[in-house]
């Protein structure tokens, strides 16, 4: 097979069925769809009974977190190429039907990561295009940099990638000792390090930017994944400062990608934390009545004059200062795997953190 289109579904109302239903369509000689229904409606699960064809396998079960859901409808994939799409989102059919042809050009191209094209994002506000440049670049820090100019949401998380790519990225995503709303961008990066995309010259896929479109609604959901932690609300203060620091670090050290000359390294970890530092100095972040916000506003005037005067080493000890507060064992935990990281060292193997029944795009 050498397609699996993916479908993790959880909604039941009919906009989430006719997306299935779309999805369903796609199924062909090349085209398997996966579709795995947890959210335990038996209304939904006797609809999606109609819905079975040929090449098309739909499950229904109970209920579970996202990363299950994710993670179990990996496994009952085929394909070489893999394409996650949400159940609130829709993708274009012309788009869908070219890609087997380009999949014959580029699947013994081992430099090519994956597909992408045009994204139509949909918010009350209005529609936008989101059109990466430079991601189809041999130069991987030209990729990187495409990645970063474009603003809006991490629409480039749905794109038809190579299963083995997939599968080495969640399972890396999957150790970290923190689970974090901001992961599916440093996702995204890593893949952008693994090779290159083969853009679409078509619209592509169209995002519903949901919840996600309001400050409050989407920090909420940012504060969720810290509280499964165990960590304070007022941590949602450094929210950028670590993605700035995660991402630089793992630029520069981490095994999750192809080896890259270490200027090459160093620069694309330098437009990374500079760009999510400049996030975390100019957004607003909420930290919804948290008691502690006085003294983590205190941090965040006191990290915000730490770039490219400081090392990763010291902003470590900083970071897990900070989480000490909350935390001891979260804290000795993070130090722990970004101490080894930035030494060299493999980083210790960690238990899975049970995350929302929801899928994160930040």
């Amino acid at each position: 097979m050498q397609l699996s289109i993916i479908l993790p579904t959880h909604r039941h109302d009919l906009t989430a069925l006719s997306r299935i239903a779309q999805a369903c369509s796609w199924a062909g000689p090349k085209i398997e769809v996966i579709v795995r229904d947890n959210s335990g409606n038996a209304e939904k699960r006797a609809a999606l009974e109609h819905l079975q064809r040929d090449n098309c396998t739909i499950v229904s079960v109970d209920e579970c977190d996202a990363r299950e859901n994710f993670s179990e409808s990996m496994r009952l994939a085929k394909g070489e190429f893999v394409f996650v799409v949400a159940d609130d989102d829709m993708c274009f059919d012309l788009a869908i039907a070219a890609i087997p042809g380009i999949l014959d050009r580029i699947e013994k191209d081992p430099s090519t990561v994956g597909i992408a094209g045009p994204y139509v994002v949909e918010a009350a506000a209005g529609s936008i295009v989101i059109n990466y440049k430079g991601i189809d670049a041999a130069d991987p820090a030209a990729r990187v940099a495409g990645y970063l100019t474009e603003t809006g949401p991490n629409v480039l998380f749905f794109a038809v990638l190579r299963r083995d790519a997939v599968d080495r990225v969640v399972t890396f995503i999957e150790n970290l000792p923190i689970l974090c709303s901001f992961h599916d961008q440093i996702m995204s990066m890593l893949y952008l390090l693994n090779g290159k995309y083969h853009l679409l010259p078509r619209l592509f896929y169209l995002y519903d930017y949901g919840p996600w479109q309001t400050t409050e609604t989407a920090q909420k959901r940012d504060v969720d994944y810290y509280a499964l932690s165990g960590l304070d609300p007022a941590i949602n203060l450094l929210h950028w400062f670590l993605c700035a620091f995660e991402g630089a670090v793992l630029a520069l050290h981490s095994d999750a990608f192809p080896q890259h000359p270490p200027a090459q390294r160093q620069a694309i970890a330098n437009l990374w934390f500079s760009t999510m530092f400049q996030r975390f100095k100019n957004s607003k972040r909420l930290t919804f009545g948290s008691k502690a916000a006085p003294e983590m506003e205190i941090v965040c005037a006191k990290f915000q004059t730490m770039a490219g005067t400081v090392t990763f080493n010291v902003m470590l000890t900083e970071i897990c200062a900070v989480l000490k507060t909350f935390s001891e064992a979260k804290a000795r935990d993070y130090f722990d795997y970004w101490d080894a990281t930035l030494n060299h060292r493999k980083p210790p193997a960690r238990p899975l953190v049970k995350e929302p029944a929801e899928p994160v795009m930040s």
